[in-house]
């Protein structure tokens, strides 16, 4: 027998967590890349906000 099942579940987990993370990490850089983009185009359309005091 090739990989025990334990081994198995041990390196597959290992693996699901490292993709996990790198997906997510990926998906909030382009989060946070549209946001920019959408601001910019807001600021555009409608002009900055104007603060309140």
């Amino acid at each position: 027998m090739g990989i025990l099942s334990d081994e198995f579940l041990f390196y597959g987990g290992l693996i699901f967590a490292g993709v996990s993370a790198l997906v997510s990490i990926l998906y909030l850089s382009l989060a946070r890349v549209k946001k920019i983009r959408l601001d910019a185009k807001m600021d555009a359309e409608y002009g900055r906000p104007e603060k309140k005091q």
